[in-house]
């Protein structure tokens, strides 16, 4: 606050000094030569515009005008440093000259023009204006002596062109240069601000300074004597108080007495009898119960003793040993921090490594070593609903539960965030690792009383271990701390894949995996541009009356080297990646695009992933495929399972009435998967529920699976959905599904997912070529065969995104 009121101050009562009013005016000096040119460019492209034969003595004599600005804008530049002032009333004055020039010219030239070049002026009138709180950017009224001449030019081309927007345009002018003028205001204010900072900073340096050498003058240092026996002379006042000594203390005191037993105490009883001169030797003492450090230096002197300075440096030592332990241990929980832990790591896996491949086994199993990576479930929510302060203490309180579930000699340390880790070293570490695992799973997994406030958590665990007996063969690879912590990650991932609460152990294939994903990764992100993505469809058949009502948009990766690659392979990553963004995006266009050739009664199915639906283009893109496709809005079906609303429920929930609203169908897939909500169905109107897989594979045989599907079918028809069944294989399953009042069935039964070339309808015509105002009973014949010959290539095979994507 004080430096923006010195700044107001400054710049308010004018009271800048000779060399910040030279700065001033260089900075707006600096920009001199560009505007000047840039008049003069601006002045020629409107004498283009305007010329004509009738009008050339008036033309050219005002672009004179504006050439003689200009040049005595310039010339100002070459004024004498010692001439500040006068350079800024130039300037001033020089601007008050330019404006009233262009004021007048955009005046005249709106008299004049014809409609396209009013256009030219009004472009000409705001760019210079708003040019010239840019040029004058450290000198406020310069600027508006420019701005106001030409706004008020501007305002009677607005009152005289007859196709001008008179009231709208005074009212628009008037606000522009309000804040042109707030502009200038504030660009001036900044300016002055930096000046003075910068000096303000210069004052407080040189003052800093000549305190140091006050205190360099008046040290803090203390003189100290001793004899050759190394007892203390005549102790001063100062040494007194710093030592702790008492005035009446016994004149034979040792001054190594004063010292702790250490390595440095020995070396100054040496300096001492020895009388050999030293240096800056740190020691540590005891003074009232509390570690001290003093520095020392010392000369012999003539009486066969040594006289010295002592320094406290007891401060400094104390900030060094909290750097030291600042950069190994995490200051919230007290444990070992990253560095430590992969420093330990390495030095025990380095000196296990140095066992000759004969002896390796002799030391096995009493240096086993094994690595746990924990990392706590749910934590974000935590933090989330409870804040910052609960999520620090729950992170705390869960180290000393990690800490109570391990042995002194085991290591246990936070990586950062809510990750932590555990060395377990010594007799049989790998077969311990699980033990100890399971202990802290289950002591972690207990309530958390904070503050009052009953939290409930959970941890998942990856297990790296190894064992000097297989040499480097366990670790496949080098032998180094980072190959550990990137397999103890692997089988962290796979504990949180496998549900969470949970440990895992690393297994070779685990980095087969990892390397595998990152290949495609690499690969996913020049697929698009390669046009290496293709779309199969399956179709959905009424089962009334055997029509196929609609295709399912399913996506398939034709990899150059792959092959085939199937939607849980890629579509995972995708999501990750953000690519999936792009992808979806070319799957709707896509799926529209082939969909509007197909009969008008035919829909296309899209399934969406709950990372589009997070996309903030996601309704502009659907909306820009309809529209270049020429499809009816009904005819596209967009799927969601429930993952979609359980995160950012009410923004999803509001995009889906967008486009619901727009016409576009939406159906609730996976229906009895997850949570299978009815608070879902009651917050939207979805078009129609798809019934999962799992229930329909046992329909035939199933009780209860034939009371589940009667539940949805008897529901959704109360609110006005119709019911489609998912992997419908069997005659018996459509037959039940028919029985039970489900409208639509989906699966192999019909047909595998395909190419839009491998369906013909009745007439022979391709799916992707099909066209409208034929019988409206496409009936689906397979140019393959129709029954698979194995399971892989199921509709329950697309993950999520193909789904969506």
């Amino acid at each position: 606050m004080a430096m923006d009121n010195g700044a107001a101050t400054c710049s308010e009562a004018g009271g800048l000094s000779a060399i910040q009013l030279q700065e001033q005016v260089d900075e707006n000096l600096r920009y001199a030569a560009a505007a000047s040119f840039a008049g003069v460019f601006n002045a020629l492209i409107a004498l283009v515009v305007f010329w004509s034969a009738a009008l050339a003595l008036p033309l050219v004599l005002w672009g004179v005008l504006v050439l003689i600005g200009s040049g005595i804008r310039l010339l100002v530049i070459r004024l004498g440093d010692d001439k500040t002032r006068e350079k800024k009333r130039w300037i001033e004055g020089i601007a008050l000259y330019n404006g009233i020039v262009w004021g007048a010219g955009v005046a005249a030239g709106a008299a004049l023009a014809s409609p396209a070049q009013y256009v030219v002026v009004v472009i000409l009138c705001s760019g210079m204006m708003g040019a010239s709180v840019t040029t004058y950017t450290s000198m406020a009224r310069a600027a508006m002596l420019f701005v106001i001449p030409v706004g008020i030019g501007g305002l009677m081309a607005l009152m005289i062109h007859p196709i001008a927007p008179t009231v709208p345009g005074i009212a628009l002018l008037g606000c522009y240069m309000i804040l042109l003028a707030s502009g200038a205001k504030r660009r001036q204010s900044r300016f002055l601000e930096r000046i003075w900072a910068r000096d303000h900073l210069a004052r407080s340096s040189a003052t800093v300074k000549l305190l140091l050498n006050d205190y360099e003058s008046q040290s803090s240092d203390w003189l100290w004597q001793v004899d050759s026996a190394g007892i203390i002379l005549n102790p001063s006042e100062r040494f007194r108080e710093v030592s702790g000594i008492d005035e009446d203390m016994p004149g034979h005191m040792s001054f190594l007495d004063l010292f702790d037993e250490s390595r440095g105490r020995d070396i100054l009883k040496d300096h001492i009898h020895g009388q050999h001169p030293f240096r800056d030797l740190t020691l540590r003492l005891t003074i009232r119960d509390e570690p001290h450090w003093w520095t020392l230096s010392a000369q012999r002197d003539d009486q066969g003793g040594m006289r010295g300075v002592a320094a406290d440096v007891t401060a400094q030592k104390r900030a060094e040993e909290r750097v030291r332990y600042m950069a190994h241990y995490d200051e919230l929980t007290e444990l070992a921090n990253r560095f430590l832990f992969n420093e330990t790591l390495q030095r025990h896996l380095s000196k296990m490594a140095e066992y000759p491949a004969g002896e390796a086994a002799n030391h096995a199993p009493d240096n086993q070593l094994a690595v746990l990576c924990l990392d706590l479930d749910g934590f974000k929510s935590v933090n989330d609903t409870l804040g910052h302060p609960t999520g620090d203490r729950l992170l705390a309180v869960v180290a000393q539960r990690i800490l109570g579930s391990v042995r002194n000699q085991d290591m246990v340390a936070r990586l950062g965030g809510d990750e932590f880790a555990v060395l377990i070293l010594g007799n049989k570490a790998a077969e311990r690792a699980e033990y100890i695992a399971g202990r802290i799973l289950e002591t972690v997994s207990q309530p958390f009383d904070l503050d009052g406030a009953q939290v409930a958590t959970s941890v998942s665990i990856g297990i790296a271990s190894w064992n000097p007996a297989h040499g480097a063969e366990k670790l496949h690879g080098p032998v180094n701390a980072a190959t550990m912590m990137k397999q103890a990650d692997l089988a962290l991932y796979a504990a949180k894949e496998g549900g969470r609460n949970r440990f895992a152990r690393f297994e070779r294939q685990m980095d087969i995996a990892a390397r595998e994903r990152r290949d495609l990764e690499m690969d996913l992100r020049n697929a698009l541009q390669n046009g290496e993505f293709e779309l199969h469809f399956q179709p959905l058949i009424n089962i009334e009356t055997g029509q196929t009502t609609s295709f399912e948009a399913l996506v398939r990766w034709n990899h150059p080297e792959r092959g085939i690659v199937m939607p849980d392979d890629f579509i995972g990553i995708a999501e990750d990646t953000g690519l999936i963004t792009e992808l979806g995006e070319w799957i709707i266009r896509h799926a529209c695009h082939l969909a509007s050739n197909w009969p008008s009664h035919m829909r296309v199915s899209v399934n969406l992933s709950p990372v589009q639906m997070r996309s903030t283009g996601l309704v502009a893109t659907i909306f820009s495929a309809i529209a270049n496709a020429g499809l009816d809005p009904s005819r596209l079906e967009l799927e969601i399972t429930e993952n979609v609303l359980l995160h950012d429920s009410e923004a999803n929930i509001a995009i889906l009435h967008q486009l619901h609203e727009f016409g576009v169908r939406i159906a609730l897939d996976d229906f009895g998967t997850g949570y299978s909500s009815l608070n879902y169905l009651r917050s939207f109107p979805f078009d129609k529920i798809k019934i999962d897989r799992c229930f329909v594979t046992d329909l035939a045989d199933s009780e209860d699976c034939k009371a589940i599907v009667r539940a949805v079918t008897e529901l959704a028809g109360s609110l006005g959905m119709t019911t489609t069944a998912e992997g419908v294989e069997l005659e018996s399953q459509l037959e039940e599904l028919k029985v039970q009042g489900c409208t639509e069935a989906q699966g192999f039964l019909f047909s595998r997912p395909e190419r839009p070339d491998q369906f013909t309808d009745l007439r022979g015509t391709g799916l992707d070529a099909a066209s409208d105002g034929e019988p409206a009973n496409l009936a689906i014949l397979k140019l393959a065969s129709t029954k698979p010959d194995t399971a892989d290539d199921t509709e329950g095979a697309r993950g999520p995104a193909i789904r969506s994507a």
